[in-house]
């Protein structure tokens, strides 16, 4: 199961505008700075209590669907008093949140759970925990031309995460541990293809250390600076798993800024893994127009250019294009294809003072589109 990153939890909808009958609510949907339609003071204003926030899933791993998140922020008492003496300001610290989830979609796959994201003492301390419970229905392929087979994932995953910053400078050094309680199930009895059991019950207990470079102008939705990170994570019996293998991955995005209204964004991945690892948790190519796990191997690499044009200072365009490779162990880097993906789409700034910007991306992947929706940087 995947760590969720919470940013993508708030998945603000114009929706709860359009049924609001009282102004004193609308008004928080109203940027006092140019009267356009901004959801700050709606976000920053509720921290006393829990805030309903809907969610929209359109992975096509997992179809279409939807859920909720009840969304509790924790604004110190400092940010939020340079939020209120500077209304033009945008954070430069995210609040910390504690959230509880809860979404479904139309293939089946079910998923809830709590989780708290903390911004520390002045953002020198980030971190991320939570535990989830899901029952995922997914397919796995045993080639990049191989048809697909169905099966379930059911269990829990625990996760706790997190970074120091070193000193006064923009690296973090971090570790994280991670528990996975689940019971695979294919849609066939006996042998399948990819030579495992067609059922599985079993645990992966894993512990990561981390070195990460942040100097991203923004939390959400990122607009200069780089991001990038070195990871290696041992899965082990003596952490409470049954399995041994390794993972190690890097990765590097850069944001920049060409003019006033146009942006660059590149991005590069690589992931390998090593040793006797289940087969649902082989590396794939996250890229938007590629369901997730369609394309597994011991080893990925991939890039992606994301050119963006201001219309103004709330809508941006934008077009992106990139290329991956996923390679079995037994495969050579020059022989593996590249599967390429590209697409255009926009976004909305619907929250000034966090920088959060919403949109929509439709990408065209080796083999379908997909429409996804965006809330921050699709990274």
């Amino acid at each position: 199961m995947a760590t969720p990153s919470y940013p993508r939890l708030i998945a603000l909808s114009l929706s709860l505008l359009a049924g609001a009958s009282q102004a004193g609510f609308t008004d928080q949907f109203k940027d006092p700075t140019d009267g356009r339609v901004d959801a700050s003071q709606w976000i920053l204003n509720n921290a006393h209590g829990f805030m309903p926030v809907p969610i929209l899933i359109t992975e096509p791993a997992v179809g279409v669907g939807g859920g909720a998140a009840l969304l509790f922020f924790h604004e110190s008492e400092s940010q939020r008093q340079k939020r209120l003496e500077d209304p033009l300001a945008v954070a430069e610290i995210p609040p910390s949140v504690t959230g509880v989830v809860a979404a479904g979609t139309n293939n089946g796959t079910k998923l809830g759970g709590l989780f708290h994201s903390g911004n520390w003492l002045e953002d020198r301390v980030r971190y991320l925990g939570g535990i989830f419970a899901a029952d995922l229905r997914l397919n796995a392929y045993t080639g990049i031309d191989a048809p697909a087979m169905g099966f379930s994932l059911q269990g829990w995953h625990l996760f706790q995460d997190i970074d120091v910053r070193l000193g006064q400078s923009n690296f973090f050094l971090g570790g994280e541990y991670s528990y996975t309680r689940s019971e695979a199930e294919f849609d066939l009895g006996g042998e399948h293809p990819l030579n495992q059991e067609s059922a599985m019950v079993d645990s992966d207990g894993a512990l990561g250390v981390k070195l990460t470079y942040d100097s991203t102008d923004n939390h959400f939705s990122p607009r200069s600076g780089i991001k990038a990170r070195l990871k290696s994570t041992q899965h082990d019996k003596r952490l409470g798993g049954d399995f041994d293998y390794r993972t190690d991955s890097a990765f590097l995005h850069a944001y920049h800024r060409l003019s006033a209204k146009w942006g660059v964004n590149m991005r590069l991945d690589a992931k390998s893994l090593s040793g006797d690892a289940p087969f649902y948790a082989l590396p794939y190519l996250d890229m938007r127009g590629m369901p997730a796990m369609r394309y597994q191997g011991d080893d990925t690499a991939l890039g992606e250019v994301e050119v963006s044009y201001d219309l103004d200072d709330r809508w941006t365009l934008l077009g992106f294009a990139g290329a991956g490779k996923a390679m079995m162990a037994d495969e050579r880097f020059a022989d593996s294809p590249w599967l390429k993906t590209q697409g255009v789409g926009f976004r909305y700034l619907m929250a000034r003072q966090l920088g959060l910007r919403t949109g929509m991306d439709i990408a065209k992947g080796p083999e379908e589109w997909t429409l996804y929706l965006q809330v921050g940087g699709a990274w």
